[in-house]
């Protein structure tokens, strides 16, 4: 089967073998996968330099961290995720497709099931996928598996969502108009916020306009801090979300000028880390990272081992974002039109990532698979 890695600082298409079916796990003929254009290039980039080849995926090739003489609160007996093939790095978790068959201990789920599937250890660009049942989905009958592919974005811009704790009524400003920043925007919108969204792109601008942005601007040539004021009666944002890709710290300070007293500024992408401290200590701002796609990430109990976290502890892990993008969907709640208008046959995958490297990038492509 046919396969998309990382390798010496390109993206390549391989022919590999199907993976095995192991236990807790489900077997996927994959129909579409979407680019994650952020990730995905900077992971495409560290293979160039054999130094950090894989530093951003997961598994990490690096040693395993020195033994800890607490065990874990599970006593594990499951497989642990598949090890990267030495000199390359896995690209893509974000996927559609049908079931093709399920080990024994899956019990919910068949054969001719569509499904949606995270992870990227193991949904990744490829024509078969094997994912533990906890990182698989149930994709509702009325929407298409070319948009149940967006699950792990639409699961990432909840999760940052979800860290800025903001309540109906506030309002936020989305940092980055790309693909993440455009769907933070619509959730956003339909959980009863307002949102300022920002990006030095201006079709990213108007783009935001139409999705639901209460206001859209570029801060290049729009004063960004006069903006929030106005739209805040004078107070600031409730909370900043950084969907950015830079290594300039300036969007990260430039963030803590437009929270109000005590707002928090939750960082999704990646931006430099060169903090003005008089910056964010004149407003009292929590800064805080958000993580992937929900509680349970890179927990090899929770996604190996198919443990769930009682939901009285851990409301909203992984396979529950999951099931609530797919449920916006099902209920027209966000739109995916423009977000991914490019769609390659995953044997000419080296064609999507060049084409996100143009200045007339796409937020993102979709590859497609000769799916049954």
């Amino acid at each position: 089967m046919k396969r998309v890695f990382a390798i010496e600082g390109k993206a390549k298409v391989l022919d590999v073998a199907e993976p095995v079916l192991r236990p807790g796990e489900v077997l996927v003929s994959t129909a579409f996968s979407v680019v994650s254009s952020g990730t995905e290039m900077h992971i495409i980039h560290s293979t160039a330099d054999p130094a950090t080849v894989g530093e951003d995926t997961y598994p990490s090739p690096r040693s395993p961290r020195p033994p800890q003489l607490r065990t874990k609160g599970v006593d594990w007996r499951f497989p642990e995720p598949r090890t990267q093939v030495p000199g390359t790095a896995s690209v893509g978790y974000s996927l559609s497709g049908t079931v093709v068959a399920v080990s024994p201990e899956v019990t919910d789920l068949r054969p001719g099931d569509r499904v949606a599937c995270s992870g990227n250890q193991c949904a990744v660009h490829a024509e078969r996928v094997a994912v533990p049942r906890n990182l698989v989905a149930r994709v509702p009958p009325n929407i298409g598996l070319d948009q149940a592919a967006f699950v792990t974005l639409g699961s990432i811009a909840m999760t940052g969502l979800r860290r800025a704790e903001c309540q109906f009524g506030e309002t936020i400003v989305v940092y980055g108009l790309g693909l993440l920043g455009l769907l933070t925007t619509q959730i956003a919108r339909a959980a009863g916020l307002y949102v300022l969204g920002l990006d030095v792109d201006d079709r990213r601008v108007r783009h935001a306009a139409t999705v639901g942005a209460t206001r859209a601007i570029n801060p290049l040539t729009t004063e960004p801090v006069a903006a929030i004021l106005e739209m805040t009666d004078g107070f600031g944002a409730d909370a900043v979300i950084l969907t950015i890709a830079t290594p300039a710290s300036e969007p990260l300070n430039l963030a803590f000028d437009m929270c109000r007293m005590r707002a928090r500024v939750v960082g999704v992408g990646l931006f430099g880390m060169e903090i003005n401290r008089g910056k964010m200590y004149a407003r009292d701002v929590t800064l805080v990272p958000s993580i992937a796609y929900g509680t349970g990430r890179y927990d090899t109990v929770y996604e190996e081992g198919n443990i769930d976290f009682n939901i009285g502890y851990g409301r909203w892990t992984e396979n529950r974002n999951q099931a609530a993008f797919l449920r916006l969907l099902s209920e027209g709640r966000v739109s995916l039109d423009g977000l991914a208008p490019v769609r390659i046959p995953i044997g000419e995958a080296e064609k999507g990532y060049e084409l996100l490297h143009t200045p007339a990038r796409p937020p993102t492509v979709m590859f497609t698979y000769d799916h049954p």
